[in-house]
């Protein structure tokens, strides 16, 4: 079987809150995407540079074909994968890189592997080390799934070699600049084994009943931020199409009859700052849901399927550029165009600087007397968690600010009556 489990580690945080996931993304196509790509030539750097005890940097300039795209290793890349290489370096043990583990006897799918990035035996301390380098969403340790099944695996596998007392999880997010852990005793692992058991079991069940009746009934579904997050079958899940649109028009809306009309009609009303809180952390899953039905709408009709009352038309131009930039040189110079209205010169910035610092082109000594030259803007006050690790903003006196709370709110212009909720076809 293939290395990529139907209930694979990667997937773990999908399939165990959501178990229609899992036959309703066996028929969606297998997309890649530039950040994917980039991230396993990574990956593949900095697992040759452990095996062999070599830098990052030796392999800048290297190319590999990944799904028909050609990536090169840039000084960039390797600066990342090198802060990973390091971290796993420092920690003492046997060092297993890109190691497989079975995982089947936990999931109960026949012949299932995942592979860990790294695995470190020492003595009574077990170790998972995972490299994350995408930057669009900070990864932790605490509570990560793939992590820890990846650790109930080579607790399995390698039970007779070490006796372990305790799992260490670590994801290294390089291009964040973050890095993560996370301890777990045995029992804790033992009641995370059976929690898989039963998810994996449930899991099982709506592949069974999606195969024998078409359809699956809403306790298979669990849509959730996490779990939806990079679903391939968000576009089409009716769950998450009502979940969102409920939350819009507090439960509100029945997703079979037209949308606009019943969120014209949803009352409006003022709410609290508990209900906005809610509301609020409900926004990156609508907002990941809203661009997933744009893009699947938009893949349907370059396809040449309808989607009624759309269509597909050429967007807005691109940026204009010289078609051949050799012959429009030659031709402004034939034109005695002087050198200094011919060429654009401006100064490098500081993150260009900074990779010439880690390409050497500017020394150690050098980069320390460019620091106090360098500026940067404050970023936006952004809302977060409570538990996010960052300390709050100091906020100006709230008498800065006008008092919008006793505003009246304008009654709704559209008095068509609300149509009303069906249950829903799965």
């Amino acid at each position: 079987m293939s290395q990529h489990a139907m209930l694979s580690p990667s997937s773990a945080h999908r399939w165990l809150h959501c178990p229609a996931s899992v036959p309703l993304t066996r028929t969606c196509k297998e997309d890649s995407s530039p950040f994917a790509d980039e991230g396993t030539v990574a990956h593949t750097v900095a697992a040759d540079a452990l095996r062999t005890g070599s830098d990052a940097s030796a392999y800048v300039g290297a190319c590999h074909e990944v799904n028909g795209h050609r990536w090169e290793v840039t000084a960039e890349m390797a600066a990342y994968v090198q802060e990973y290489v390091d971290y796993v370096r420092a920690i003492a043990g046997v060092r297993l890189v890109e190691q497989p583990l079975r995982i089947a006897s936990i999931t109960g799918e026949q012949g299932a592997k995942g592979t860990a990035d790294m695995v470190i035996l020492a003595g009574d301390a077990l170790t998972i080390v995972d490299l994350k380098y995408g930057r669009g969403v900070k990864v932790f340790a605490e509570g990560n799934e793939q992590l820890q099944l990846y650790a109930l695996a080579a607790l399995q596998e390698f039970a007779g070699v070490e006796a372990f007392q305790h799992v260490r999880l670590v994801i290294v997010q390089p291009r964040l600049g973050h890095a993560d852990e996370w301890v777990r005793t045995l029992p804790e692992m033992e009641d995370f084994r059976r929690k898989v058991a039963q998810g994996a079991a449930r899991c099982r069940a709506a592949i069974g009943h999606y195969n024998n009746v078409g359809e699956l009934p809403s306790e298979y579904f669990g849509p959730a931020e996490k779990p939806c997050r990079f679903c391939k079958a968000k576009a089409t899940c009716p769950a998450l199409a009502t979940h969102v649109l409920n939350t819009v028009a507090d439960d509100f809306v029945d997703p079979t009859q037209p949308i606009v009309p019943q969120l014209s009609y949803a009352q409006l009303r003022t709410f609290d700052n508990t209900t906005l809180a809610s509301l609020f952390g409900a926004t990156e899953l609508i907002e990941s849901w809203c661009k997933s039905i744009r893009d699947r709408a938009t893949a349907q009709l370059l396809s040449g399927q309808p989607v009624p009352g759309y269509k597909v038309v050429q967007g807005r131009q691109g940026p204009r550029r010289w078609a051949d930039v050799t012959a429009a040189e030659a031709m402004l110079k034939q034109l005695r165009i002087k050198s200094k209205d011919m060429y654009d010169i401006s100064l490098i910035s500081p993150t260009t600087a900074e990779k010439l610092h880690q390409a050497g082109v500017i020394g150690d000594r050098q980069w320390p007397k460019l620091q106090p030259l360098i500026h940067r803007t404050p970023g936006a006050p952004v809302v977060v968690p409570t538990s996010d690790k960052r300390p709050p903003l100091t906020l100006q006196d709230a008498t800065d600010f006008e008092d919008l709370s006793d505003m009246p709110i304008p009654p709704p212009q559209d008095t068509t009556p609300p149509l009303q909720s069906q249950e829903i076809s799965r």
